[in-house]
Parts: C-alpha cells; structure tokens; sequence
C-alpha cells in the first residue's frame, strides 16, 4: 500500500470514528430526554379517575342503601337526613346517581301497598298523573365536613332500575365517613282507591368498595 492510500485509510477511519462519537453523544442525549420525560410522567398530578384507579385493594360491588319512612304530613318538607356509614375496611366509591323509590306501607288493602313506585312524577309524556305519587328533590352531604354538594336541592335527577345514570365523575367517600342524603317531599298526592297512610323512600347509592385482599 502506498504512503497515499495509508493517509487515506487513516484519514476514512477518523472520519467514521468521529461519526461514531457524535451518534454516541446523541443516543445520550436522547436517553436523558426520554428519562426526563418519564420522570415528569410520574411526578405529574393523577387525574382524580387515575388516583382512585390507583388505590390498592379488591373491587367489590357494592351499594349503600337508607330507608325513610313518611306520610302525608312531609309534603312540602325538608326532611331529617338518612345517613348511610361507609365501612372501616376503605373507601367507597360512587358511580351513578342515586337510586330512589318507595312503596306504600300501611294500611295492608292500600291500593299499591308494597308496591315500588318512582319518586317524580315527570316524564309525563300523556300529561295524565298516576295514583299515589310522590315527587322529591335531594341533597347530597359529606357528613364528616358537612359539605353540601350542591349550592340547592337537586331536582329528580335519579337513577333507575331500568337506567343507571352516570356521575360526571366516579366520587370517593371515606372510611368510616358518614354521607347523608337530605330529601326534600316538594309534593304528596295519595289518592288510590284506598290511600296509604304511610310509606319508606328507599335511597341507594350505586358504586363499589375497594377492600384489602
């Protein structure tokens, strides 16, 4: 080999040697970056779906439920709360909005006694009014901080049986929280063949509890 192809060769591997260096410095800077990247990811605030996706323990179905019973006189009344406690094993987590029906409970020959019934009177699509209604508004409280939920009653936005309606967001109670539910009777009509004298609302919160395994 010549003096010129040896000056050459060396001077093609310094070449690709420096080639080499600078893809080396970029791969560096590129693992920096993404391990910046990642460690932002973490520190970031969880949405409030993620924090409760986050938290450790077994998911189990689950519905608090409350009972009231009242008669003709609660018309047009804001009730006494019906407090559900939520367990010592963890949180609970509510889903849809609640569930609330009642039934006529005395006397026995009552026309619908035992019988579940809604608790608004809308949609009236045939503007015809049904025996024995009862139309509410409700109120949501955290018991523990006595946080309302609303700034004013809720007018009958309910779950049913038939129509399960989503919270804007799934909602965490504490444990051992206290959460109460404040119904308010806006209008009692008993007027069945043979009237109640008296009935039981019966308020269900749908969601789930997360326990240890």
């Amino acid at each position: 080999m010549s003096q010129q192809d040896s000056v050459g060769v060396r001077g093609h591997l310094a070449q690709i040697s420096a080639q080499h260096r600078t893809i080396k410095r970029e791969l560096d800077e590129v693992r920096l970056q993404y391990a910046a990247f990642v460690k932002a990811c973490e520190a970031a605030p969880k949405s409030p779906t993620e924090q409760i996706d986050s938290i450790p323990g077994r998911r189990i179905f689950y519905h608090l439920v409350g009972d009231q019973s009242f008669d003709a006189t609660f018309g047009g009344t804001r009730a006494a709360p019906i407090s559900m406690l939520v367990s010592q094993d963890g949180p609970f987590i509510m889903t849809h909005y609640p569930m609330v029906i009642w039934k006529p409970t005395a006397p026995a020959d009552a026309t619908n006694f035992g019988k579940w019934r809604p608790v608004t009177s809308w949609p009236l699509p045939d503007q015809v009014i049904d025996t024995d209604t009862v139309d509410l508004s409700w109120e949501l409280v955290s018991g523990g901080s006595q946080r309302n939920f609303q700034n004013q009653a809720i007018g009958p936005i309910f779950s049913r049986p038939d129509n399960m309606v989503p919270l804007p967001i799934p909602t965490l109670f504490a444990p051992n929280e206290t959460i109460q539910v404040f119904l308010t009777y806006e209008d009692i009509t008993f007027n069945g063949s043979t009237v109640p004298t008296s009935g039981l609302v019966r308020v269900s919160l749908p969601g789930y509890r997360v326990v240890n395994m």
